[in-house]
């Protein structure tokens, strides 16, 4: 259980003050602890920093799964993952200042790189598992998945950055809208099309739990 609130701790300062600003003396502080006690569990920073990126992955790939496994047709489950991302603003904003922060590390640290793939390989996997299904049932035009993958986490991406730097001129709901309209354009059958409105979803893809 102590693990685990240092690691709570550390994703709540990385939140507030960004990586390079946190010190392990700073979390001890947040938990109510010694030093000591924080490098007992974490000898180093960067091993603090890891678990939270481990946390982080551990729970995109719990969300992917629930959306996958689903009772949905694959468009359905494609709008849940849009949703998921795009639909609450200071969700998305937690999500992409920790993800954000951890990707200028990546640059420089090997093990950092590493969970970052693996944050990208769970979006891949899933979306690409979704897209399959949705072209064996018909309910897709027959691409290529892994191209329309790329399209989509591209669109993710530059979308949801856009929206995080440039409040005045985007917003969260229309970077929905444009996915949807991609999937209607790309993906969905001829004289099919989606009304874009959001289905229900379960647990969130966030930084926070």
């Amino acid at each position: 259980m102590r693990r685990d609130e240092i690691v709570d701790a550390a994703l709540r300062l990385i939140l507030k003050l960004g990586y390079n600003q946190v010190t392990l003396a700073d979390i001890a502080a947040q938990v109510g602890v010694s030093k000591g006690l924080i490098s007992y569990y974490f000898p180093k920073k960067e091993d603090v920093f890891l678990a939270v990126l481990d946390q982080i992955v551990a729970r995109l790939t719990t969300d992917f799964e629930s959306f996958c496994n689903a009772q949905a047709g694959a468009p359905d489950k494609l709008l849940m993952i849009f949703n998921n991302l795009f639909g609450n603003e200071k969700r998305a904003r937690r999500y992409y200042t920790v993800v954000i922060d951890y990707m200028a590390q990546a640059i420089r640290m090997r093990q950092v790189q590493e969970y970052t793939q693996h944050i990208y390989t769970s979006y891949r996997t899933y979306m690409e598992r979704i897209i399959v299904d949705g072209i064996e049932s018909g309910e897709f035009r027959r691409v290529d998945p892994q191209k329309a993958v790329s399209m989509i986490l591209g669109m993710m991406d530059g979308l949801v950055l856009q929206w995080f730097f440039d409040k005045k001129g985007f917003n969260l709901d229309g970077a929905y809208i444009m996915c949807v309209d991609f999937l209607n354009c790309y993906l969905m059958p001829e004289g099919v099309a989606l009304d874009g409105r959001p289905p229900v979803i379960g647990a969130p893809i966030t930084a926070e739990g």
